[in-house]
C-alpha cells in the first residue's frame, strides 16, 4: 500500500504482528508521518557534533538547541565544554592490528598478557558458552592492583615486572607466564611487536625501566616510583617524559593524596584508587599505547562565557571516549571484545563513584532520616541499639531500591486515573537492523557485537522513534498515557 492511501485506510488493528515501512532512507527533509506503519529508516550516522566531531544519527539531536538545517548534539563534549586530549595518528603497524580478526578475537588475551595491574573480578565465562553474541559479564566490585618492582624469585616476574627483567627473553616469559583462554591461538610476531612498541611508547614503562636504572646506578638497596595523581593542563600532546612519576628513596614514601608508591620490593599488592589518572592506562596498555593520563578529580570544564569552571566528572569523561569520531581512529572503538570490558569497567567506576558519594553526604540527604526510620520499623528493628549504622539509597540513585519503587507508585498512580492498559507491546533489538548494518559497512567492520556503542545508539533511537509513532501517528487512537520498561 502506497504512501498517499494513508488517509483511506483504518488504524492497524491490535493483532497486527508487526510495524514496518516501506520508504527509502530518510532525510533531513523527510516527513515520517505522511507515511504507513511498516519500517522508518533513520538514515546514516553522518550528522557530525561541531565541537570534537563525533558522528550521529540525525534524530539524536538536541531539539531545544538545533534547528532543520543545524543539528546539534550534547551527548559527547556537553556543547564544546568538555575538551580532552586524543591522538590524530598511530603507527600503521598498530592500528593494523585492530583489523586483524586473529588479533581481534584474542584481543583480552594479549591484554592480559600486557597488563602492568592485574584485573580483580568475579567474571562469568559461562554466559559465552551458548550460542548468541559475546558478552562480558561482571559481578560485584572490580578491583585493579599492582605489585611491586622486585619479583618473588620463588614465583618469577609478574604484570609490571615482566617490563622490567629478563629483557632479552620477554616474549617468552609473557607466554610462560599467561594461561588463559586462548593461550594456544597467540601469534608470537604480535607479542613480540607489542613488546618492543610499549617499551618504547609507554611513558609507563619507561618510567619504571628508568627507575630500575638509577636504583643500579645509585646502588639503592630500597627504593620506590610515586605516580603522581595529577594532570597538566595539556590538550593534545603526549605524557612528556617524567612527568607521570618519579623515584624516591626506601625511606621516604609518604604518600600524599591518592599517590601511588610502588615498592622496590617486600611490597604486597596494593589497589590503585579509581580517582588515579593512571587507573585505566595501567590495565588496558593497548588501549592507552602510550601511557596517555585518563580521569582525574582536578579536571575542569572550559570555560565559557566567563561562567567558573566546573569539574569534569567521571561519566562526562567516560562519555567523550566512547563515541567515534569522524577522522579520528581509537584503539578504544575498535578493540572488539576488550572494549566491552572497557566499557564494564567503566561503568562500575561510575557507579562506585556515586555510591561513595552517597556514604559521604548521609547527613545531607535529610529526607532519608525519615525514610530509613521508617524501613527499620517495617523490618521489625524496634531496638535501636540493635539497628547499627545503616546507608540508605535516595530515590535519585538509578536502580537502587527506592528509585524502583517510586517508579512503581508511578505507574500504579497512572492506572488509576486512566485505566488498566489496553495494549502490551513488545519489540527485541534487531542487530540486523539498516542503520545498524549500514554503519558496520561503511566503517569496515564484520562482528555487530564489537559496537555495543552503535547498537545502544540505534535501539535508544527505534524505541523514542516508536513511542513518536504511537503518540503522532494516532495508529491506535490518542494516547493518553504510556509506560515503558527496557530489559536486557
Amino acid at each position: 500500500m502506497s504512501a498517499s492511501s494513508k488517509k483511506n485506510c483504518d488504524p492497524v488493528p491490535a493483532s497486527s504482528p508487526a510495524f514496518q515501512i516501506d520508504c527509502p532512507r530518510k532525510s533531513r527533509s523527510f516527513d515520517r508521518l505522511s507515511v504507513l506503519p511498516e519500517y522508518i529508516d533513520n538514515g546514516d550516522c553522518s550528522c557530525v557534533c561541531e565541537y570534537c566531531g563525533v558522528l550521529f544519527w540525525y534524530v539524536e539531536r538536541a531539539l531545544n538547541m538545533s534547528t532543520a538545517a543545524h543539528p546539534r548534539y550534547t551527548h559527547c563534549c556537553r556543547g564544546g565544554t568538555v575538551i580532552l586530549p586524543y591522538l590524530y595518528r598511530f603507527p600503521s603497524q598498530f592500528t593494523g592490528l585492530y583489523e586483524s580478526r586473529s588479533f581481534l578475537k584474542d584481543v583480552r588475551a594479549y591484554n592480559s598478557m600486557f597488563l602492568m595491574t592485574s584485573f580483580g573480578a568475579n567474571v562469568d565465562d559461562d554466559i559465552n558458552d551458548s550460542r548468541g553474541p559475546y558478552v562480558f559479564k561482571v559481578s560485584g566490585q572490580i578491583s585493579h592492583k599492582i605489585r611491586s618492582l622486585l619479583p618473588d624469585p620463588a614465583k618469577g616476574p609478574r604484570f609490571l615486572q615482566l617490563y622490567l627483567f629478563d629483557i632479552d627473553h620477554e616474549v617468552e616469559n609473557r607466554l610462560r607466564d599467561f594461561d588463559g583462554p586462548g593461550s594456544n591461538t597467540l601469534d608470537s610476531t604480535v607479542i613480540n611487536y607489542l613488546s618492543r612498541f610499549l617499551a618504547e611508547s609507554n611513558e609507563y614503562a619507561r618510567t619504571f625501566k628508568n627507575a630500575k636504572q638509577m636504583a643500579e646506578e645509585m646502588e639503592l638497596e630500597s627504593y620506590a616510583v610515586r605516580l603522581f595523581n595529577h594532570i597538566e593542563d595539556r590538550r593534545y600532546d603526549l605524557p612528556l617524559p617524567g612527568s607521570l612519576g618519579c623515584i624516591v628513596n626506601g625511606d621516604d614514601t609518604t604518600s600524599t593524596t591518592y599517590d601511588i608508591i610502588i615498592h622496590s620490593h617486600h611490597g604486597h599488592p596494593q589497589r590503585i584508587s579509581k580517582l588515579h589518572p593512571s587507573y585505566m592506562p595501567l590495565q588496558y596498555p593497548p588501549l592507552f599505547p602510550f601511557g596517555e593520563e585518563g580521569w582525574s578529580p582536578r579536571l575542569k570544564l572550559a570555560n565559557r562565557r566567563g561562567a567558573s569552571a566546573q569539574n569534569l566528572t567521571m561519566n562526562m569523561y567516560y562519555a567523550y571516549h566512547i563515541h567515534a569520531r569522524q577522522h579520528i581512529w581509537s584503539p578504544i572503538m575498535n578493540s572488539s571484545r576488550l572494549f566491552q570490558q572497557y566499557l564494564v569497567d567503566a561503568y562500575t567506576c561510575i557507579e562506585e563513584s556515586r555510591l561513595d558519594y552517597i556514604v559521604k553526604h548521609q547527613s545531607n540527604l535529610r529526607s532519608n532520616y525519615v525514610s530509613g526510620l521508617y524501613d527499620a520499623l517495617s523490618k521489625g528493628d524496634r531496638d535501636v541499639g540493635s539497628i547499627g549504622k545503616r546507608i540508605f539509597l535516595p530515590a535519585l540513585f538509578t536502580g537502587g531500591p527506592r528509585f524502583m519503587y517510586n517508579h512503581y507508585l508511578d505507574a500504579l498512580s497512572i492506572c488509576r486515573v486512566y485505566g488498566n492498559p489496553q495494549y502490551f507491546i513488545t519489540f527485541m533489538c534487531n542487530l540486523k537492523w539498516p542503520e545498524i548494518s549500514r554503519y558496520m559497512d561503511t566503517h569496515h567492520q564484520t562482528d555487530t557485537h564489537s559496537r555495543a556503542d552503535i547498537i545502544s545508539h540505534v535501539f535508544n533511537i527505534k524505541v523514542r522513534e516508536f513511542i513518536r509513532f504511537l503518540k503522532e501517528d494516532k495508529s491506535f487512537g490518542d494516547v493518553e498515557a504510556y509506560l515503558y520498561t527496557i530489559e536486557f
